[in-house]
């Protein structure tokens, strides 16, 4: 008995044909696919700048403690504090605009946790609580929106916790001032690390 394949040989250019199909379909699937937000250089660039512009300035108020120029009320701290607002107002608005995708809630809670300005635990609370200052984490964090969004409006609350600081104190001391510091530097520090990675 001889047996004819005819019908295998009329599939394989439909098999081919879907196969590329299903190809296509899983190539265009990887290219809107994406985990985390898009890099964005320019959120990386101006979070670095506003770190060492916020460091250097802290450093200066607290050099000119004892002295007028290192008031809240000086000239320069209010220039300081005017740009800070638009660069962190620029740096929001950008990071608003990444991506409409909502941030995973168990990422939302790790990123909440991770920022000094918004967790209500830790050395640098405790710190802040033996001076007597406003406790970081005094500030509500708004974490709808995107993953990066979340973490800029932290160190917007760690700025604001430094204005906070210097407008009740009147002047930035040594302790209050290195508590400030580390505060912006360490929000910053999460917002770089957030960004740069794959997994938010």
């Amino acid at each position: 008995m001889i047996v004819e394949h005819r019908s295998s040989g009329a599939l394989r250019p439909a098999l081919a044909h879907a196969a590329g199909v299903l190809l296509i379909l899983a190539l265009a699937a990887c290219a809107s696919f994406r985990i985390g937000e898009p890099y964005d250089k320019t959120i990386e660039g101006d979070l670095n700048a506003f770190q060492k512009s916020a460091v250097a300035f802290i450093t200066s108020m607290q050099l000119n403690a004892a002295s007028p120029s290192g008031r809240y009320d000086s000239a320069e701290a209010k220039a300081y504090y005017a740009s800070a607002e638009s660069t962190l107002a620029n740096l929001q608005l950008r990071a608003d605009l990444l991506s409409g995708r909502a941030c995973p809630i168990g990422k939302v809670a790790a990123l909440v946790a991770s920022l000094p300005a918004v967790a209500p635990t830790g050395a640098l609370h405790d710190a802040e609580v033996r001076l007597g200052l406003a406790a970081s984490g005094s500030g509500a964090l708004d974490t709808s929106g995107n993953c990066i969004a979340i973490v800029v409006r932290g160190v917007h609350l760690a700025e604001l916790d430094l204005q906070g600081d210097h407008m009740t104190i009147g002047h930035l001391a040594p302790q209050t001032a290195q508590l400030d510091a580390k505060e912006i530097s360490d929000a910053v520090r999460v917002a770089l690390l957030a960004i740069r990675s794959r997994n938010f």
